[in-house]
């Protein structure tokens, strides 16, 4: 699963449940009928303090796992360091005991 992905899935759960919910039960529609359900796991994701915090602190970390993914698409296993980067970043990023809790690790992330 994508890293940010997670982080919203854990931090926007109620939003992207009920997104996913709409898309399901609309196969042919859910571009128009699920529209206003995107903007809420968009706004949700982009206004989330944690997700926040963590996009601003580790953005570069970021970008170098994803740029490793992206170039390295069957053989990701190559981009755990990289991960591992993202990973301590977000959780040096954490500023409360629960955000460090609830930000994934590699191991979570690969499975």
């Amino acid at each position: 699963m994508n890293v940010v992905m997670e982080l919203v899935a854990k931090f926007c759960h109620s939003e992207l449940e009920a997104y996913g919910s709409c898309v399901q039960d609309n196969p042919q529609s859910w571009p128009t009928k699920c529209a206003e359900l995107k903007k809420k796991v968009s706004n949700c994701s982009s206004t989330h303090p944690s997700i926040q915090r963590i996009k601003r602190e580790c953005h570069k970390q970021f970008q170098m796992y994803d740029y490793c993914i992206r170039n390295n698409p069957s053989e990701v296993e190559v981009c755990l360091p990289a991960l591992q980067e993202f990973f301590t970043c977000g959780h040096s990023a954490a500023s409360d005991q629960q955000l460090k809790d609830d930000m994934p690790t590699p191991q979570k992330a690969a499975a």
